[in-house]
């Protein structure tokens, strides 16, 4: 049942992403107007003065939360890629739905500090306020963690995104943000979190988002290499000869190690220069090109520091290609 004090102001499923899609995000830390919003079962608003959050389950310490209290606590900024695991429904199709952007918050592992977790916790379940259908299931939007992610400096009971308190679009007052792993487990509009001692048994953790693994299913938690070409993009016209360069963003939980670039649709493979990264931010990698006149295949592909990389196709971190046309 919802709470006194919020409203859905749209239901049902929505998508909204740049009009040109990864060409768009030319920025080292993408603008609200560029970062992408999903949403499984509609917006919700809230009045900042009737949240609250309720910690509790394995706690000695079950504690509410208002705003005015999460306000008072330390807080802290991080940087990090925030990436979207794409359709449930589809898990095996890219689609690129990224931004670097700088959260503020109070760690989550402070919260659970004053609650006083109990050392036979081995997930913290943290459920969103919004409600509704998505995929013809009607139940709360609720995610879980293990207990040595929750308790990682860089998870934030988030209150602004580049500098700006939350919209209630953004997740505000108060979302979860877990750098590193897909969006699907930054709640959004969070309203409890409980301590338990097995994952959490919803649809969120059990039908939907999950990959078929050779050795069983998997969480989509940890995201994996990828990298996209931001430009050239397919609709620049590139003068025949002339020295341009290839960019564009790499990233991943684990920092990315080095990136490649094919020029002829994946026939050879070169190695671009790769940037540094900041928090679990995204890397800039570019790549010095002269095209000759006609049509070119780019593709980019990276590994990350465990040596791992990205398929050709049907994977969520697919290797990105641009059809790119060069002429006098």
């Amino acid at each position: 049942m919802a709470r006194t004090g919020m409203h859905m102001t749209k239901k049902g499923f929505s998508f909204q992403g740049p009009a040109d899609g990864v060409h768009a995000l030319k920025s080292w830390i993408t603008p609200e107007d560029d970062l992408f919003l999903v949403t499984h079962m509609g917006f919700l608003e809230i009045d900042p003065d009737q949240w609250h959050l309720d910690v509790d389950g394995l706690v000695a310490n079950p504690i509410r939360l208002r705003l005015a209290d999460l306000q008072a606590m330390p807080q802290r900024e991080y940087m990090s890629f925030h990436e979207c695991a794409g359709s449930p429904l589809a898990p095996t199709v890219a689609k690129r739905r990224i931004g670097n952007v700088v959260w503020k918050g109070v760690p989550l592992s402070l919260v659970l500090e004053r609650a006083k977790i109990g050392s036979d916790a081995s997930y913290i379940w943290t459920s969103g306020l919004e409600w509704g259908e998505y995929a013809e299931v009607e139940e709360v939007y609720q995610k879980d963690l293990p207990i040595w992610k929750a308790l990682g400096e860089e998870v934030l009971l988030a209150l602004e995104i580049n500098g700006r308190p939350l919209t209630p679009e953004r997740g505000g007052p108060v979302r979860l943000v877990v750098p590193g792993w897909y969006g699907t487990n930054s709640v959004k509009w969070v309203g409890s979190i409980t301590a338990a001692n097995r994952r959490a048994g919803g649809a969120y953790t059990t039908r939907f988002y999950n990959d078929t693994t050779a050795s069983g299913m998997k969480p989509v938690w940890s995201v994996a290499p990828e990298s996209v070409i931001v430009s050239p993009s397919p609709n620049d016209l590139l003068p025949a000869d002339v020295a341009t360069k290839i960019w564009g963003w790499a990233w991943g939980d684990h920092q990315i190690s080095c990136v490649e670039v094919s020029v002829d649709g994946g026939g050879s493979w070169q190695a671009a220069k790769l940037g540094p990264r900041e928090d679990r931010s995204w890397q800039r990698f570019e790549f010095p090109w002269s095209p000759s006149s006609g049509h070119h295949v780019l593709l980019c592909r990276c590994t990350n520091e465990l040596g791992e990389g990205q398929l050709l196709s049907d994977a969520r971190n697919a290797v990105h290609s641009v059809q790119a046309q060069a002429g006098s």
